[in-house]
């Protein structure tokens, strides 16, 4: 598992570095195309996820697709959506493939290496497990899952969070979010690392499971961004100014609030 890691570590700096070698020139060819392409994973309700009623770029829905709007509005040109699983979405932007990535992701010192990370659109508040109700007792501390079976989206700063502060635990890796909270229901596994604002959203549909209050420590720029390929600092310095904005105006919450009733009437989870 290791060696898989360093390996991946590895082909996504080489993506990086390859994507940087051509960088610097994206606002001005976004400008010019009049198209804005942003590549996302849309299975992370309510930032990201799928209305099956509809068809095309329509279908996309969530918080962070609004966000993607508004940028490309501020900005003056049209909005072209690709959806891809997560370690797509995360290389992709390393190689330069798409202009911006925006689909829930965390700054991590690591990210930054490889990527340009605007300032954050939305706070971060906090990461934790989320267990079965019926066992939370057991865990007061995060000692007490040595031994235990913990899941977690794979490529995610959740992954990261496991590999550093819970060393000892059973690591269970998984496609996508919904997947390991899934399993964790069915008593698959014991617990699945994930941001508060997930997990929270994710127990007030399967009231069987919660959010611990242990909290993982996170630096002081924690917070979701959105990525750009290595190099590309003059676009990022724009969307920067841009999510000023939507900061200023409270706006990612209006989004976030509405995105979240909707896919509880849709049944996303």
């Amino acid at each position: 598992m290791k060696n898989m890691k360093k390996i991946a570590a590895l082909m996504l700096a080489v993506l990086a570095l390859s994507g940087a070698a051509f960088a610097g020139e994206r606002l001005k060819k976004v400008l010019e195309a009049g198209e804005l392409v942003v590549c996302t994973e849309p299975y992370f309700a309510p930032y990201e996820f799928l209305d099956n009623t509809k068809t095309g770029q329509d279908a996309i829905r969530g918080s962070d697709i609004e966000l993607a709007k508004y940028i490309a509005n501020k900005l003056g040109v049209k909005l072209k959506l690709v959806p891809l699983s997560f370690e797509a979405v995360l290389a992709g932007i390393a190689q330069g493939k798409y202009d911006l990535a925006i689909s829930g992701i965390a700054y991590t010192p690591k990210r930054a290496q490889s990527l340009e990370l605007s300032i954050s659109y939305k706070p971060d508040a906090g990461h934790s497990l989320m267990v079965r109700k019926e066992d939370a007792e057991k865990y007061t501390s995060f000692d007490a899952f040595d031994g235990k079976q913990v899941g977690y989206h794979s490529g995610t700063l959740q992954e990261q969070l496991v590999e550093m502060h819970l060393p000892k635990v059973k690591r269970r890796v998984f496609d996508t979010l919904i997947n390991a909270e899934l399993a964790l229901e069915a008593g698959k596994i014991d617990a699945v690392c994930v941001s508060v604002t997930n997990g929270s959203s994710f127990v007030a549909a399967h009231p069987t499971l919660v959010v611990l209050p242990l909290r993982f420590e996170l630096g002081k720029n924690s917070g979701n961004s959105v990525a750009a390929t290595k190099g590309e600092t003059e676009l990022i310095a724009e969307v920067n100014k841009i999510i000023e904005e939507v900061v200023a105006k409270d706006l990612f919450t209006v989004w976030h609030a509405a995105a979240t009733e909707e896919a509880k009437k849709l049944g996303v989870k």
